[in-house]
């Protein structure tokens, strides 16, 4: 089953691209990337309706609080780099995303900044979201950050595929930094994965990246 993207209400400003719907802990898939309906809806007051909501919560809020409030969550679509389901990762690790399913993924990424020329700003989440979009040439960071971040063979070698990057922390060389979309006028800030916002504990040294990217919008 595939996870539908979630479209802004309003013309739409940002474009948030999650990572896939395969969650950790359950088999049951979202019907719209991170819940995102769920924010539109009455609060649950019950698990596990409770923490879609909050997943949901987390991405709107992340993109109105880092632009100061400039961006409205009407204003907001939302899509994953994959819509459809993936091979469930070992416990503690991450899900891989095959190139061919990330190829596809750039294709619909493309395919929503056509149909949406008012989208100015794109946020994507997490470490090999952007892997893929620099790899795949959607934006360059002008850094090492690709050959660093190349996904180890025994991970994705492994019976049920995992992403584990050459080299550790290599998101704080790109995280909260503003880039250009190679061919086109959108300005691309990497931006932690919601289930990570807000920021506490092993993740406090993204702090100062999100204090640049409201610098950003003042």
């Amino acid at each position: 089953m595939r996870t539908n993207d979630w479209k802004s209400r309003e013309k739409a400003k940002v474009l948030v691209i999650g990572h896939d719907p395969t969650l950790q802990n359950s088999e049951e898939r979202a019907p719209f990337v991170l819940f995102a309906n769920y924010f539109f809806e009455d609060k649950p007051k019950k698990y596990p309706e409770l923490q879609k909501f909050k997943l949901a919560k987390s991405t709107f809020d992340q993109i109105t609080e880092v632009t100061n409030g400039i961006i409205k969550p009407e204003e907001i679509y939302v899509t994953n780099l994959c819509n459809v389901p993936l091979l469930r990762a070992p416990k503690g690790k991450t899900v891989f995303i095959p190139e061919i399913k990330a190829i596809e993924g750039l294709k619909n990424i493309q395919t929503i900044l056509n149909e949406n020329p008012t989208i100015e700003y794109i946020f994507p989440m997490s470490l090999q979201v952007n892997y893929w979009l620099q790899k795949l040439d959607f934006y360059n960071s002008k850094t090492d950050f690709v050959i660093e971040t190349e996904p180890k063979a025994k991970g994705i070698k492994n019976e049920n595929p995992y992403f584990e990057p050459k080299k550790t922390k290599t998101f704080l060389k790109i995280c909260g930094n503003q880039y250009k979309t190679k061919n086109g006028n959108q300005i691309i800030i990497p931006i932690l994965h919601s289930k990570n916002y807000p920021i506490k504990g092993n993740f406090t040294a993204y702090k100062e990246k999100y204090e640049n990217i409201k610098n950003y919008f003042k």
